[in-house]
């Protein structure tokens, strides 16, 4: 059922009609999210994807769930941030987890706790085989939240660290 839950968030799947519409910084979108949405959201590197996520779910309508899903504080009734994966399940299976948010709402768990939920939801889907990442070695915050997923360090190369978690999940979503 989406959106999915959890105890202090909303995370809201971007179907092509409401990216469009936070692209275009459309009120509807604060409307259709039951939230306010910050002027600082989306930050600097989501706006500019934005257009790239909207060609790609135009031409490829099945990329829907697979990119932005939209965080919102149940307390606040904001946007706080966004997690999601960078396409499609590839032909190994394989989805790479991306994320940001807000900087007055970072170090309080939201991050671990929406990153957990939305990976949960992709592990019961039969194609998920593995979930990679990719973050700077420095980025100790971001390598904590893959930490707490159970990700592991693959390799690092050059100034980037790759993780990898394999999906344990049998046919019925049991471990």
């Amino acid at each position: 059922m989406l959106p999915l839950q959890t105890k202090r968030l909303l995370i809201y799947p971007c179907r092509l009609p409401l990216l469009t519409e936070i692209y275009l910084r459309h009120p509807h979108a604060a409307d259709k999210l039951a939230a306010t949405i910050p002027d600082e959201w989306p930050q600097k590197d989501l706006r500019e994807q934005l257009p790239h996520f909207i060609q790609l779910l135009q031409h490829d309508p099945r990329s829907y769930p697979w990119f932005m899903w939209i965080i919102v504080s149940k307390e606040h009734q904001s946007v706080i941030g966004d997690v999601g994966f960078k396409g499609r399940p590839d032909k190994n299976g394989a989805i790479e987890i991306g994320y940001s948010l807000l900087h007055s709402y970072r170090r309080n768990g939201y991050m671990k706790e929406a990153a957990e939920a939305l990976v949960k939801w992709a592990f019961r889907k039969p194609v998920v085989k593995q979930l990679i990442a990719e973050c700077h070695k420095t980025n100790i915050s971001s390598q904590r939240i893959l930490e707490h997923l159970g990700m592991q360090p693959t390799n690092l190369v050059g100034e980037m660290q790759y993780w990898l978690l394999l999906n344990q999940q049998d046919s019925d979503g049991q471990t």
